[in-house]
């Protein structure tokens, strides 16, 4: 009785051990993962007056350069991503989270 126990437990860990890293080995992890938002153009007079830049300017936003779909990281925390694909490259674009303003790439 102890041993059958003790093989079932072992058998429980190991599978909880199995699906654990392979859950982890893909990337799914519900603390960081965020849907993608709908980016917002703003104009540059507009952005110039309501967000200041910081000194060394507008950050530019990040981009899988192997997506073509448009969509784009926050340069600020949390790097919230953007659907920017009707937005054109160059523009500004209003990070609705962090309440500041990037550079779509």
């Amino acid at each position: 009785m102890k041993t059958n126990s003790v093989k079932i437990l072992s058998a429980v860990v190991a599978g909880l051990f199995v699906l654990g890293t392979t859950v982890y080995a893909q990337g799914i992890d519900s603390r960081t993962s965020r849907p993608v938002m709908e980016g917002k153009a703003i104009a540059k007079p507009e952005a110039e007056k309501k967000y200041p830049p910081p000194s060394s300017g507008y950050p530019t936003g990040e981009r899988d350069p192997h997506d073509p779909s448009g969509i784009v990281a926050s340069p600020y925390p949390p790097h919230q991503k953007f659907n920017c694909s009707k937005i054109a490259h160059g523009a500004f674009v209003l990070d609705t989270t962090a309440n500041k303003v990037f550079v779509r790439p």
